[in-house]
């Protein structure tokens, strides 16, 4: 995405240079053992365990944390040593443990959620972030312009008020900070709507390239670049633990086939997630 490269900012590393090249297979280790010391400190401490069954078929399965890994890969392209992130809507922060894994101590993490601060102890302590609870349907408690980079990695779909929450990513980030939006939910998705068929779990909310891009263009955003990821299926939610077991060993086999088929189009449009990079206007 060569729309990450902005005018004026050559004597900064270019975006994705980290200190740690990724890897795939360390990382994943560094997510079951950070998940194994979660379980740990849910029993110690008899907290809430509802989300724990969803979160342990994900960490669990290589082809859910190869996706994963390959969703932070995608976003990681956005960040620059030095940079002050925010991972709004961070939840566990997976994300922010692998970025500061790849970058080290320069960065500035940040996270917010409406989870309680010491919910997900492990995560948080590793990746080092600053958090911060959500106590507003949409304000978050950070001045205006304080970040470079805000991710946003399958939270837009599941915030209660749309149009506000934009404006209020835009208020935060800098004039020529980026939004980067991953795993928005595809209208146009096959494997959405064989889910709502079947009385799975689905989400609420679809969007298409042009919905999602009017919506942050509404918010000030200047629209960089939009990506289709995932055309083959890699999280079966809903489906028994035994099939999803059987499915995940051919995870090279379907990360082989979605590498081709969302440069193809038109198939492509029948991706799952819809991924965006938006920026605030330098003089914004």
């Amino acid at each position: 995405m060569t729309a990450l490269g902005s005018k004026g900012t050559h004597h900064r590393p270019a975006r994705g240079t980290s200190p740690t090249p990724a890897d795939h297979a360390a990382e994943a280790a560094l997510i079951r053992e950070l998940w194994s010391a979660q379980k740990a400190h849910v029993a110690a401490n008899g907290l809430d365990t509802e989300e724990q069954g969803y979160l342990d078929a994900h960490f669990s399965m290589p082809l859910t944390l190869r996706r994963r890994l390959a969703v932070i890969d995608w976003l990681a392209r956005g960040i620059r040593p030095g940079d002050r992130i925010l991972e709004w809507g961070c939840r566990h922060a997976v994300d922010s443990c692998i970025y500061r894994r790849r970058f080290g101590t320069s960065l500035e993490l940040h996270g917010c959620d409406y989870v309680e601060a010491d919910f997900y102890k492990p995560f948080h302590d590793f990746s080092g972030l600053r958090y911060a609870v959500i106590r507003h349907p949409y304000r978050l408690d950070h001045p205006d312009e304080s970040f470079d980079v805000v991710t946003s990695n399958g939270v837009w779909e599941h915030v209660d008020d749309e149009v506000n929450s934009l404006r209020e990513v835009f208020r935060i980030l800098k004039p020529g900070g980026l939004f980067l939006v991953a795993c928005l939910p595809n209208r146009f998705s096959y494997t959405e709507a064989i889910q709502r068929r079947l009385g799975h779990e689905s989400h609420d909310r679809l969007y298409t390239i042009g919905s999602a891009s009017t919506m942050l263009r509404a918010a000030g955003f200047e629209v960089l670049a939009r990506d289709r990821r995932l055309i083959v299926p890699t999280m079966l939610n809903g489906f028994p633990r035994a099939v999803k077991d059987a499915y995940g060993k051919l995870h090279g086999l379907v990360w082989g086939c979605n590498g081709v088929l969302e440069r193809l189009w038109p198939v492509n449009r029948l991706a799952s997630n819809l991924m965006f990079v938006a920026r605030r206007p330098a003089d914004g």
